[in-house]
Order: C-alpha cells, then structure tokens, then sequence
C-alpha cells in the first residue's frame, strides 16, 4: 500500500512541481499520512486513504480529470462495451424516489413483477430516498447472476413490496428510437457513444432506408459523448475519403494525431440534419463540428456545451482509474471545442446565460431554436411527476374515469390521443388532491401544455418510449425546423459530392 501510494506521489509530483520542491512536499505527504494510519481515532482504511489522495489531485487539474472508483470505473466500461448486468429497467427521480418509467422485455424486472411507476425505495437495506438516478445505478447494478433485494412502493397498496431479483446481463443500447416519421423522414435518437454506437445506427440507417427514408433527422440533444473512436466512425459513415474528421492537440499546441475519414460508400449521399443542444457535448460535438465544417449537414438546435478535452484512461491499482486531460479537440477548420473554464457554476450553468452564444468554444448550430418553455402551472405539475404518475393510475385502470376512456385511447393509438374535458378534469381532480393549487388564469396559460404531458405519458405508459417520442416530435419546435430544413439538407449535399 505505501509503496503504491509513494508511486503516485512521485509521478504526480514530477509532473506538478518544480524538482527542487518535490522531495519537501512528499516528505511532508508521507508524514500526514504516517501521522493519520498512526494516530487517527478512526479506523483507517487504507484503500480509500490511497483513494482519497489521488482524488485530491486530479480535482484541481482541469473541470474532467477525475479518479474513478472501482465501481466508477466499472460502471465506465460497461456503458462503453455495449452491456452491463442489472435489473433491465430505466428510472428517474420523482419527488426524491427513484421511479420505474421502463421495465425492458424479457428482463430480470420483467420477470421479477416489477411495474411502471413503481418507487423503489429500498435496494439490499440501504435507504435509495434523495438518490439521483446515476447514484441509484451503482447500487442497482452488480456482477453477473448476482441478487439485490429491493423495497418498492406502488400506487394503490397500503403496504411496501419486496422483491429479490437476481442480476443479468443487460444489452444498453444508444440509439432509443429509431423510425419513419411521416412519409420518407427518418427519426433516429443516439444517447451516447459507446463502443457498439457506430454499428447500431448504421443498422438502424439500413432498416429505415429499406423503409424508404430520403433525408435523416439525426438527434443528439442531450447526449454528453463518449469514446472518440464511436464518433469518428459516425463522422466516416456521411463523409467522403479523406476528410478530416477531428484533430487533437496537447500541452502547447503540439500536435498529436488527425483523424480523416476512412471508408467510401456508405451515407455519404444521404440528405441529414443534425439536432444539438446545451447538452451535446464531447463525441456529439465532434460530429457536429465536422458535417458543419464540411458543410455537409445542417446543424440545428442550440449551442453545444464545449467539452472538447481528451481523456486518457490510466488503470490503477484496486481495479480503479484516472481519467486525465491530454489533449483538446479541434474541428476540421482548426476551432477549439473546449470552452474556457474559470469556475464550476459559470462552467455548468453557464450555457443559460444569455450571453452564451458569444462565449468561446462549442458549436454553434446553423439555424438556432430557442425551445419552448412549459407554463408556470404545468412545470409545476411535472415538477411533482403528477403526470406521470396520473397517467399510470390511469393505464392501470385505476382512475374513476379508466374502464370509460382507456378503451377509446387504445383504439385511437400514440400519435391520435385525444384529452377530453372528462380526462382533463378527472386530472385536475387528482392534481388538487395532490397539493397542486391555481387560479382559473393559470389553468387557461397552461391548458395546452397540460393535454399535451397527459399525451406524452399515456403513450410512455401504454406503448413505450418510442411511442412517445412521436408525440413529442409533433410539438418539437427543433424536430419541426429540421423537417423544414430538408431543401436546405439536399442542396448541401449535392454540392458536398461534386466539391
């Protein structure tokens, strides 16, 4: 332990500190951390006094070199391999419980009775209550064919449930919708860039040219990246030979390695539109910036966040890593995507100033959509997740208005739903009930974001997330402008083949 822990103090201190200082201030670490395993009146785990003190260095280096954990660094491999082992679920935080929205076929949840809109509050005896989602992943997921009990509460029972699920492989997929739109517009949405992200979409991009697809609306709003090798290849799959795609460069300016596209033959000729928002970062930007760059697709949306840093994965010992900063990202015409870092709230928050389009860094999108906000009274609602949770009651037949309605709303389908004043009222019934107070004014500024949440989560209860996404690309001011944009696609495009 103490020769791993004096390693990593020499090495961070040749590269941190002048060598007339080094042997000062590792005397001085090696003495603080004789004087806590000696002296310290509680117990000292060594293991995360190693931990600690190289959390403690890379935490000052840049706003992305961080020390991953053993279960970090798993978690890490496994969203990038394509797979993990868990439950099969998807969840999210709703009033501080983490809450079911997607219990995948064929799954251990499945099989276990786990249910939409069921809150799991306990998992192997640990409270989950105030977990955000990705916390409540580290616990929920484990090794292979192992169990984790967990405690859950659901909507018209008195009392808790427990369930023992025993964990299995899990196939995570990043492309979460995929398909026509209306006529021959394809609708692909890509979460993130795993290892198996290049092959996914170029499948899903087959099916749907099979279905007769002319132009691609390709989204990745709100995905934050991932490996660089998935977004060169997803770059390569719509530009020609030999196009530069990204280059990195190091301390300096030195310049590491370029990266141009290698294959023929593929998308090259395919009319796209790319959507991005303040939460496209990394990987996403990098294929922004290189369609844009070679005026090949239009970019639409909003500014992308600006994370253009490389990060070299070091293993440690413990089965643990530190992912640290070597390089930036550079887009074909030689702009920098890292934006400047000054402190974490102007870093993070940042992208809601309204001076933000003027910051250096990022992507800034062809044709820039301001997205539409909710209303006061319906944020509200949803802030409370009675949507959400009315529209389960509802699905499940549980609602005084269910065995009336819900016939008709299965028979209409995802993308005809139909809110009457019945359904509206039995919600707002539930909505009182539930502590949500208004006026008759708020309800009338609000009455049209109401009926289109209710439609939303019906279809995410009754037939699924993709289901629902064609809902929501039905009032999706970004989605509606990339469809307007298909003239402008298809004269890029042209031109793109006969530069």
């Amino acid at each position: 332990m103490r020769k791993s822990l004096i390693l990593l103090l020499l090495i961070s201190g040749a590269l941190l500190l002048g060598q007339e200082v080094i042997k000062a201030q590792l005397t001085r670490l090696l003495k603080a951390y004789a004087y806590i395993k000696t002296f310290s009146y509680e117990k000292v785990d060594k293991k995360e006094l190693l931990f600690g003190a190289v959390e403690g260095m890379t935490a000052g280096l840049d706003p992305h070199s961080r020390f991953l954990d053993p279960l970090t660094f798993r978690t890490l491999q496994e969203d990038q391999g394509g797979k993990f082992y868990g439950l099969g679920i998807s969840i999210t935080s709703i009033n501080g419980k983490i809450t079911v929205v997607q219990v995948l076929r064929g799954t251990p949840a499945e099989k276990a009775g786990l249910m939409v809109g069921d809150a799991i509050i306990k998992a192997d005896g640990k409270s989950l209550i105030g977990y955000t989602p990705s916390e409540a992943v580290k616990v929920l997921r484990g090794p292979k064919g192992s169990t984790v009990k967990i405690v859950i509460e659901r909507e018209g029972y008195k009392k808790p449930i427990e369930l023992t699920i025993k964990r299995a492989e899990i196939p995570l997929n990043t492309v979460r919708a995929s398909f026509i739109y209306r006529g021959d517009v394809g609708y692909i949405t890509l979460t993130s860039f795993g290892l198996k992200s290049p092959e996914e979409l170029r499948k899903a991009m087959e099916k749907l040219k099979k279905k007769g697809m002319k132009y691609l609306i390709l989204d990745i709003r709100g995905n934050g990246g991932g490996a660089l090798r998935s977004a060169v290849e997803i770059s390569d799959l719509f530009l020609r030979v030999p196009d530069v795609i990204v280059s990195i460069k190091g301390r300096g300016g030195a310049h590491f390695r370029t990266f141009r596209a290698e294959k023929d033959g593929q998308f090259e000729d395919l009319p796209l539109a790319i959507l991005v928002n303040h939460y496209s970062a990394s990987a996403s930007e990098i294929v922004a910036g290189a369609l844009q760059d070679h005026h090949r697709a239009p970019i639409v949306g909003q500014k992308t966040f600006g994370k253009g840093l490389v990060q070299t994965l070091i293993r440690l010992p413990y089965d643990s890593a530190i992912a640290l900063t070597t390089a930036k990202y550079y887009t074909p015409s030689g702009r920098c995507i890292q934006k400047p870092f000054t402190n974490w709230i102007l870093y993070i928050w940042g992208v809601n100033s309204p001076d933000y389009d003027k910051m250096p860094g990022g992507i800034m999108p062809d044709i820039k959509v301001k997205p539409e906000l909710l209303k006061e009274l319906a944020a509200r609602m949803r802030g409370k997740g009675l949507f959400f949770r009315w529209a389960n009651l509802f699905s499940r037949g549980k609602r005084p208005i269910s065995s009336r309605f819900l016939p008709v709303i299965k028979s209409m389908g995802p993308e005809n739903i139909k809110i009457s004043n019945e359904i509206l009222k039995d919600f707002l019934s539930y909505a009182r009930k539930q502590g949500v107070n208004y006026d008759k004014k708020e309800l009338d500024q609000a009455r049209k974001d109401i009926i289109f949440e209710l439609k939303y989560e019906i279809a995410t209860v009754l037939w699924g997330p993709e289901a629902a996404t064609k809902v929501l690309l039905g009032v999706d001011r970004v989605f509606q402008k990339a469809l307007q944009a298909r003239g402008v696609a298809e004269r890029m495009v042209e031109k793109y083949l006969v530069k």
